[in-house]
């Protein structure tokens, strides 16, 4: 067991009690705001996993960065290519018998498990999953809510966490999904309010390596479901997004919904 002098207690309590009244700041941001986001297209077109893992290591802070600077002295298209082929063609724990990354991408758990092992390799902490469902007797705002803590907390740590989002058509009367993207986020608000009913967020987009503006919202008519307070995922309002707009007819209904979470828990 470790003694402090008596004389310290009185600055060891003040510490402990600054420490739970600090401040929410106004926005949660990723540290390196400054670097260059990495362009999945410098590789290929089925590369958003790689290339958002790489910005959340890139944008993130000095010791997330380990990955996406080492080994020293590549490109960017080498950096991705070098987990597009190395760690994301072991073979996928979710899909027995095939590689994590094939020409459809990759999956949320594959892309986890291959964060984990890079962060592993240079001795950092575990990235987890979870998917962002209504859970059951949770209210949408609640659930925003619950989205927005996880966004924040993970920035908070240091590592700016990737977002699944998944493009939905109604057709036939019914709702399918067409296309999914791995997105970063670099700034949420530091609060939001009790009614609040959306909040903004900045965001990468590894589609061109762009920085984009968006709102993550609880969507006002139903969708995946029979009412709207029982709709599963909240709504990803991001107007420059391309996700699965090529597959959407003229005269058909689509969203783009809030799938999953990747980031520090």
């Amino acid at each position: 067991m470790i003694r402090f002098p008596r004389k310290l207690f009185p600055l060891l309590s003040l510490g402990v009690l600054l420490s739970a009244c600090a401040p929410v700041p106004e926005f949660y941001l990723a540290e390196n705001l400054s670097a260059k986001p990495f362009n999945q297209l410098d590789l290929a077109g089925n590369a958003c996993g790689p290339a958002a893992l790489l910005n959340s290591s890139r944008f993130g802070n000095q010791d997330w960065r380990k990955i996406s600077e080492t080994p020293a002295g590549l490109s960017d298209r080498e950096r991705i290519r070098s987990i597009a082929r190395g760690p994301a063609m072991r073979e996928s724990s979710s899909l027995p018998g095939r590689a994590r990354w094939s020409r459809n991408g990759i999956n949320l758990s594959d892309l986890k498990d291959v964060a984990n092992e890079l962060a592993y390799s240079e001795q950092l902490p575990r990235i987890s999953e979870q998917t962002l469902f209504l859970k059951a007797n949770e209210t949408q705002r609640a659930h925003l809510h619950r989205v927005h803590s996880l966004l924040a907390r993970s920035l908070a740590e240091g590592f700016p966490p990737i977002i699944s989002i998944r493009r939905f058509v109604k057709r036939d009367g019914a709702w399918t999904a067409i296309q999914g993207h791995f997105v970063t986020i670099t700034s949420v608000p530091g609060n939001i309010s009790n009614d609040a009913e959306h909040f903004s967020i900045r965001y990468i987009d590894p589609l061109g390596g762009k920085f984009h503006d968006g709102r993550i919202a609880i969507h006002k008519k139903t969708f995946l479901g029979s009412d709207v307070v029982t709709n599963p995922n909240l709504e990803a309002i991001f107007p420059a997004a391309a996700v699965g707009k090529r597959f959407v007819g003229s005269s058909e209904t689509s969203l783009l919904a809030v799938s999953a979470f990747i980031g520090r828990p």
